[in-house]
């Protein structure tokens, strides 16, 4: 992280202000994975260049706004650029700038240990790899997301999976970095997991507790910790009524409040290719 004072002419009264901003450096490596390097596809690579910078827009947008915008244009209260590559390799350099006070404020008030754990949990998440969030500001900034709709969530999903271009069609591995810390590593274990699922056969009983929940459609997402990665739930056609969706509402303002208060939910697990949970269907769910 950096802290400038940048000058900024002012045509219309030909002044010069002295504006305050925060820079993050992020870094793309693409390398060998299950082929060797041999040059990235300018078309693969522009894609998932593209799709990195929409990962990072709606998801810093949700952290410093606490809203979910589905338009990676419409983030406010800061920038991404591109900066120039570094001389003799295949990384892309890119540059968050923070000009927006507000923004500033909440950025320096987080600090970037706890912007790191974000990224990091955030793409954990989608990608099925545990990642437990210890620091305080972070799991306070998730909370306060856990309300909002699922579809972030679908919306980072569909960047990743752009992001995984090079991965899936020429065999390399995609590297995302916040200055010289890998945040992720994209390679033929995670584009697996974004594409393939699996539906167990029969139902078990899991213990969970409400970190999101749309009572209209009876849709949300389950976590088997307070501290745990979020997994999506639907219900079978007909399987949840009226008394099952106040359950788990009224779970989920306990969430909301830090208490973890689980339920028994009847469950069809849905899986990846390797076995890793990636979502839940409902049959039904009761007190514990």
């Amino acid at each position: 992280m950096k802290i400038t004072f940048e000058n900024y002419a002012i045509p219309e009264f030909q002044l010069t202000a002295k504006v305050r901003a925060m820079e993050y450096m992020f870094r793309v490596k693409y390398d060998a994975g299950a082929k060797d390097f041999d040059g990235l596809d300018m078309y693969y690579g522009a894609k998932s260049l593209g799709a990195i910078s929409e990962f990072l827009l709606l998801s810093i947008h949700a952290f410093i706004n606490e809203e979910i915008i589905l338009q990676a244009p419409s983030a406010k209260g800061f920038k991404i650029v591109m900066q120039r590559a570094s001389i003799g390799s295949y990384d892309q350099i890119i540059q968050m700038v923070i000009t927006d006070p507000h923004a500033i404020s909440i950025m320096e008030d987080l600090g970037k240990n706890a912007f790191y754990d974000l990224l990091k949990y955030m793409v954990c998440s989608l990608l099925g790899i545990p990642f437990l969030l210890k620091n305080r500001k972070a799991k306070k900034k998730i909370i306060a997301l856990m309300q909002q709709n699922d579809d972030l969530h679908k919306r980072l999903e569909n960047s990743l999976m752009a992001a995984h271009l090079p991965v899936k069609h020429q065999g390399y591995s995609t590297i995302l970095l916040l200055g010289h810390t890998p945040i992720i590593k994209f390679d033929e274990t995670t584009l697996s997991y974004l594409e393939t699922e699996i539906i167990e056969s029969g139902s078990e009983i899991v213990a969970v507790a409400v970190s999101r929940f749309n009572a209209r459609t009876g849709t949300g997402r389950f976590i088997d910790d307070i501290d745990a990665i979020s997994h999506s739930f639907s219900p079978i056609e007909g399987a949840i009524g009226a008394d099952e969706k106040s359950l788990m509402a009224d779970n989920l303002g306990k969430v909301a409040r830090g208490e973890f208060s689980p339920l028994n939910a009847i469950v069809t697990k849905v899986t990846s290719k390797d076995g890793r949970l990636k979502r839940y269907q409902l049959l039904g769910v009761s007190d514990a």
